[in-house]
Order: C-alpha cells, then structure tokens, then sequence
C-alpha cells in the first residue's frame, strides 16, 4: 500500500507545479482584452475629460463617446472567446487568474446595474460615480490575486495602483464639489490607460515573444 503522507506530498507538489506554470495563449488572450478594454474605455473617459470641461459638443457626439466603445470592447471579446475555443486545458494557476479577471468582469456588470438603477430612481450623479470607484476596487483586487498567484512584483505594483486610485476617486466625490468632476475623469483616464492598457499591453507582448 502506498504510503498516505507520501501520495500527499506529490499530490501538493503536482498543484504547486501546476501554479506556477505559464499558460502563454492564456497571457496572450488576456493581455489583448485588458489593452482593449483599458484603451477603449480610457479613451471614453479622456474625450469625456475635455466634454466635462465646457465644451459644446452634438448630442451624436456624446452618444457615440457612450456607447462605441463598449460595442468594440464586446466585439473584440466575441473575437478572442472564438479563436480560443478548443484550446487545450490550463493549469491550476492559470484558471486561478482567469476565474479572479472573469469574476471582476461580472462584478463590474453587476454593480453597473446596480448604481445605474439607483442612480436613476434617486436622480443623483454621484450615485453612478460610485460605479468607477467599485471598479478600481474589484480590478485591485483581481490583480492581486494575480500577484498571489504569480508572484509577480509588478502585478503588486498595478494592484496597489488601482487601490490607490479608488481612494483618491472617493475622497473627491467626498468633497462634493461639481468643478472636482474633471480630475476625477482625469484620474480615472489616467488609471484605465496606465493600470489596465499597459499591463494588457505587456502581458500581450511578452506571451507573443514567448
């Protein structure tokens, strides 16, 4: 009869070999949908910076700086989830990051339709801007369980960005001051292009060189 303590120990270092072995189509596809999402919605948010500034623009303008880029965002998605049906299966740590950036997408989804909802019923601005904040909280989040994961320092680094970000959105809000809306889009443009756009871009580059 095999020895328990000893089938333990291979089966823990069978999942910790699994942890940490890199799945490069996975960092490929992930790395492409966190560019364009943090491009595509930091973007949005920089042409909504300069609008917030007095600017007068047709109502065209605001509708497609509203809409267009969640319709390119879910095309691209529809792209990626295609060519990467059939993929081989992935490691333990791979799935691990994949289910924490899935269960930020779903969270962000939600709280959308929350804050959105209550933010019709009780007319108020700043109840939707409580939306972004949420954001930044769940992808501090996500990315830190990358960190634990990967332990990767530079993944900390984007983890610890987004947490600072939300902070800094919610003590402006806090002030409720109408003329602090335009650096809080400023930071939050700031945070989309260089806490999601980045790291994507990287993360893309780096399974493309691998």
């Amino acid at each position: 009869m095999s020895d328990p303590i000893t089938e333990s120990a291979r089966d823990d270092l069978a999942f910790v070999r699994a942890l940490v072995s890199e799945g490069g189509q996975v960092q490929l596809s992930l790395g492409q949908a966190l560019f364009v999402a943090g491009l595509c919605y930091g973007i949005q948010c920089l042409i909504q910076t300069i609008l917030a500034t007095g600017i007068e623009a047709p109502v065209a303008v605001h509708l497609t700086v509203g809409i267009l880029p969640t319709l390119i965002f879910i095309a691209e998605m529809i792209r990626i989830t295609i060519r990467d049906k059939g993929q081989s299966k992935h490691s333990v740590g791979t799935r691990a990051i994949n289910a924490a950036f899935g269960g930020g997408g779903l969270a962000a989804l939600t709280t959308a339709l929350i804050f959105g909802w209550l933010a019709w019923r009780t007319h108020s601005m700043a109840t939707w801007l409580l939306h972004p904040i949420m954001i930044c909280v769940v992808q501090g989040t996500v990315w830190y369980i990358a960190f634990a994961v990967r332990r990767q320092g530079w993944f900390g680094l984007v983890s610890g960005g987004w947490f600072v970000t939300s902070l800094a959105l919610a003590w402006i809000l806090g002030l409720g001051d109408p003329d602090l809306f335009v650096p809080f889009l400023a930071i939050l443009t700031v945070a989309l292009l260089g806490l999601m756009a980045l790291p994507g871009w990287i993360l893309w580059r780096g399974a493309a060189r691998g």
